[in-house]
């Protein structure tokens, strides 16, 4: 039985495997868009917390996790909102020791785990979120596409935009 069907069955036990299941994975995402390991907590909570009390709304088009993302990350962005502030990458980047993208990995081995978390900080929201699910989640240009409803072109770029961004905010940080 898939997890969302489990959910709508018996909530309590749906919500247990649910916790199990994508727990450690959406805390790893929450760390990289919240200032604290507190706040990523808080994050991942309240997303399961939505996810269970709007598991009647979710059609299984896709993957669940990006549905789940989603629910995280507009809680992200209207938390965001009422405080105005910009999405920063926890201080305790050890996620990034843990990513195996040849791109990431080269960024960390060259230049540090806290000098690529001070660079993810440093760009733009709309690059900093595709840049996250694709490398650090490892999306799909294919699935971040249909979940942002823009075209996989528009991806595509935007991960190109990420990539020059960050390598050189990195590339200058070394030569300050």
């Amino acid at each position: 039985m898939d997890i969302w069907q489990e959910i709508r069955k018996d909530q309590e036990c749906g919500a247990k495997r649910l916790v199990s299941e994508y727990g450690d994975r959406l805390f790893a995402t929450a760390a990289l868009l919240c200032p604290n390991e507190a706040d990523a907590e808080e994050l991942v909570f309240r997303s399961f917390e939505q996810a269970i009390r709007k598991i009647h709304l979710y059609e299984p088009r896709g993957e669940f996790f990006s549905w789940l993302y989603t629910i995280m990350l507009n809680l992200r962005r209207m938390d965001l909102r009422k405080k105005r502030i910009e999405l920063v990458p926890l201080g305790s980047l050890d996620e990034l020791s843990r990513v195996s993208d040849p791109f990431v990995r080269t960024l960390v081995d060259s230049s540090g785990k806290n000098a690529v978390g001070k660079a993810l900080g440093a760009i733009s929201p709309l690059l900093r979120e595709v840049i996250t699910r694709h490398y650090f989640e490892g999306e799909s240009v294919a699935a971040i596409a249909r979940d942002l409803n823009v075209s996989e072109g528009t991806v595509k770029s935007r991960l190109f935009n990420a990539r020059e961004v960050l390598q050189g905010l990195l590339s200058k940080g070394k030569r300050s």
